[in-house]
């Protein structure tokens, strides 16, 4: 199984270059513009970002087409994790709410937002949109969508018994579904939990079917995550041998992806693994090291990195006070929303 694994990665990232899309002329529709982003979120969302740089100017647009061009943004941002301006395209939406448009697409509206408002630190808001959007009559693939994220955000508020309830539910959906790109993201986040847990042999399994997963629903983001989360395993166990099996494609694929967190996340886990090998870090490596650290995406990356691979490499470091993020202070912008407000009814996570 190991070896057909390996095998298949090497075959999928075997591509050449020039399978990757170009971007068209600028003399193109607004209307053509926003579809082609719209079509590669999923695939490749760093062309869909720089395709949103072809609009020359979305005060021109209809309402359907600011709305659209916000989402893809949002969207985009969150999976290249180009967080630094997505406060105001948010802002933005909500001053758009009452545009049919939104309200004819309000689930996925709510689950976009849900998923920015958690990697700003708002998880209490975020948990309020998917509580809200669980209660409506969704689709079994966004529904589907959304227990996925609300089990993402239970983990980091550490309420790991929604978080699997949740997960159970999705993937039952995903089986049903035969949805693989959605099954490959429960195992994903259900090794995460094992991992949390100090599972390591099953948070192993996990991410090999999630690599599997993603590989066939040819998902590049997903690649990545399962990728360097099976790495982190392979660290974490000394495996050097699988360690350098896994590592050219995977640094491939991070090294094009213009996300700094990962390549942080990659730069401890080479680190590490020179570690495991017996290479002695220069001091200059693990001041780089510190430094990377602040980048990792969440405080649970950082205290597993704490936890598993900081004694390797010597390092001393402490991860950040951004799991308190319950008790944030609501923006003004959330505010002035005029859906979600008052108590949504249950949901019951089946």
């Amino acid at each position: 199984m190991q070896y057909k694994l390996l095998l298949l990665i090497g075959l999928l990232y075997g591509l050449p270059v020039s399978a990757t899309p170009q971007l068209q002329p600028i003399h193109r529709s607004t209307a053509d513009i926003l579809r082609e982003a719209e079509d590669y979120i999923i695939v490749e969302p760093s062309h869909s970002y720089q395709l949103l740089r072809q609009v020359e100017s979305i005060t021109t647009l209809t309402p359907s087409q600011r709305i659209r061009w916000h989402l893809i943004k949002v969207r985009s941002a969150i999976a290249t994790n180009n967080l630094s301006d997505i406060e105001a395209e948010l802002a933005a939406l909500i001053k758009l709410q009452q545009h049919a448009y939104f309200k004819n697409h309000l689930p996925s509206m709510l689950s976009a937002m849900g998923i920015a408002l958690r990697r700003l630190g708002y998880q209490a808001e975020a948990k309020s949109l998917y509580t809200c959007a669980l209660s409506l009559d969704v689709t079994d693939k966004k529904r589907m969508a959304l227990l996925i994220n609300l089990a993402v955000l239970s983990r980091h508020m550490n309420d790991y018994p929604l978080a699997r309830q949740s997960y159970k539910s999705a993937k039952n959906i995903a089986l049903r579904l035969h949805h693989e790109r959605a099954l490959a993201n429960v195992n994903n986040n259900l090794g995460t939990l094992a991992l949390d847990e100090g599972k390591i042999d099953l948070a192993e399994a996990y991410f090999r079917e999630a690599l599997v997963g993603y590989q066939s629903s040819d998902k590049r983001s997903g690649n990545i995550t399962a990728g360097t989360n099976l790495l982190l395993v392979f660290a974490i166990q000394g495996h050097t041998l699988n360690f350098q099996r896994l590592i050219s494609p995977i640094s491939a694929l991070i090294d094009a992806y213009p996300d700094a967190s990962k390549k942080a996340l990659l730069l401890w886990l080479i680190s590490a693994n020179d570690a495991n090998l017996g290479v002695a870090l220069p001091q200059n490596m693990k001041e780089n090291l510190i430094s990377a650290f602040e980048q990792l995406e969440s405080v649970k990356v950082q205290q597993l990195i704490q936890r598993h691979l900081a004694p390797r490499v010597q390092v001393a470091v402490t991860p950040g006070k951004r799991s308190a993020r319950t008790t944030k202070i609501t923006p003004t912008w959330f505010q002035e929303r005029s859906f979600c407000t008052n108590k949504e009814p249950g949901f019951k996570v089946q």
